[in-house]
């Protein structure tokens, strides 16, 4: 059986639920990419601000003081730099160091753009200075102060480093915890539309097995479920109200007709008697006679079906033996059976009993029987049987005939259906109905099998 979470998983409002956490998900990373580019910038600008003022107080303490006063300035910048991230190296005219806290003037920096008049701003990797491990990214600026000197003045990029970290491990943690969050909440979104979905499909399903009293709850919350369910009833209603009123024409119609029929069949009994057995007119009554009573027969037919589907309520229900039910059944169709050399069989050889109305019960397996045998050809077989489960009994009526087509299954319990188009088979196509609704008030269901060849009906009876 196909888990909750399946069933949740391929909905409709899953699928929509899930764009929303795309577009959350899509929105953590569009805010972290404008964090993370407003916050490097600005860390940028805060070291290129730092070089530029340190650069300045040098430049002003050799205009003033020459080179000695550049070196007592490194010597304070270094001093002060408790998380060493100053760089510093100030070298003659031959780059052979003067003071500063790198070993060697830096070669291989590459230059980004100019600053100044004739200094550059620079990028190169140091292998190690004071608090420093190897490897770290360094940007200074490198500039002459005069023939003489050069000085380079920067700052390691560490810093900046494990800001971009934080917030690269910030932004996946955000985008896994809003990923999670949203896939819950989509699961949970989906779960509570699914769960109003539900009572609309169990108030439809209720109906169409026949219950057309059935409504739709709502909460009277007002939300769009509520006027779903609201404009849903209201429909129920009118085709209730249309079906009834269908009914009871159709109930009008054969009360009005049973008792003309009637009349005219006892007019023409009185009449048949008068008339010699030699009068062809007398075949021709009898025929008329048989005529009038299948119609009186599919009116009456029409009449108990009418009155299972309106719901009419059987209180004497009481304990049915099946067993005994169909041996009698077998017992009156085998002449029946016998004109067609037909054998049939009844393999019921235990009792079962349920809780039924007798003459309901009696009446649907003897229409069963009946179609079975009237289907069947000459030499064929009906054979009557039962199966256990579990949770169910089913009773079984399988015959050898040309059987329904699978397309038919469900349209041969629909009123007045018939394979025959031409209808010259004796029936009026309201025996399955009658059947179909008899099971219906019982609660069982039936079903159509392919009994290769020829057609099995499997009367299912819960319990």
């Amino acid at each position: 059986m196909e888990s909750k979470l399946a069933r949740i998983v391929k909905t409709f409002t899953f699928r929509l639920a899930l764009v929303y956490v795309g577009l959350f998900g899509l929105s953590v990373i569009l805010l972290f990419a404008f964090i993370y580019t407003f916050a490097m910038n600005y860390f940028q600008g805060q070291v290129s601000d730092t070089i530029r003022a340190q650069y300045n107080y040098m430049a002003n303490d050799y205009r003033e003081n020459g080179s000695a006063a550049v070196e007592e300035r490194i010597k304070e910048f270094i001093a002060s730099d408790d998380e060493g991230t100053s760089v510093y190296i100030l070298v003659n005219k031959d780059y052979e160091k003067v003071a500063g806290n790198l070993n060697e003037w830096p070669d291989n920096a590459i230059k980004e753009k100019a600053f100044e008049k004739e200094g550059h701003w620079v990028r190169f990797y140091i292998e190690g200075t004071r608090n420093t491990p190897q490897g770290i990214e360094v940007k200074a600026v490198m500039i002459p102060l005069s023939k003489w000197r050069y000085l380079l003045v920067g700052q390691t990029l560490q810093s900046n480093e494990k800001i971009e970290q934080t917030i690269v491990q910030a932004f996946w943690a955000s985008l896994l915890l809003t990923l999670v969050m949203a896939f819950s909440g989509a699961i949970v979104m989906t779960r509570s539309v699914m769960k109003r979905i539900n009572v609309i499909n169990r108030s439809a399903a209720t109906i169409m097995h026949g219950d057309m009293t059935a409504r739709i709850p709502f909460t009277r919350g007002g939300d769009e479920f509520d006027e779903l369910s609201s404009n849903l009833n209201q429909m129920l209603d009118r085709i209730q109200m249309l079906l009834e009123s269908l009914s009871q024409f159709a109930n009008n119609i054969a009360h009005d007709l049973r008792s003309p029929l009637n009349r005219i069949i006892n007019r023409l009994d009185a009449g048949l008697r008068t008339i010699e057995d030699e009068n062809p007119a007398r075949k021709l009554l009898e025929k008329n006679i048989q005529d009038m009573h299948e119609l009186i027969g599919t009116f009456n037919s029409i009449l108990k079906i009418s009155e299972l589907e309106a719901g009419a309520e059987f209180r004497n229900f009481e304990p049915c033996d099946l067993q005994r039910i169909l041996e009698n059944l077998v017992e009156f169709y085998e002449p029946y059976a016998a004109e067609k050399a037909i054998a049939l069989e009844n393999h019921m050889n235990m009792p079962l009993e349920i809780q039924g109305e007798k003459n309901l019960i009696t009446q649907a397996f003897a229409n069963l029987l009946d179609n079975a045998i009237k289907f069947t050809p000459r030499g064929g077989q009906v054979t009557v049987s039962c199966e256990l489960h579990e949770d169910r009994t089913d009773i079984l009526i399988a015959d050898t005939g040309p059987g329904v087509p699978s397309e038919y299954y469900d349209k041969v319990f629909e009123k007045f259906f018939r394979l025959e188009q031409s209808r010259n088979t004796r029936g009026n196509g309201l025996g399955l109905s009658l059947v179909s609704a008899i099971a219906r008030i019982h609660g069982a269901t039936i079903t159509l099998e392919d009994n290769a060849p020829g057609l099995r009906v499997r009367f299912s009876i819960d319990g």
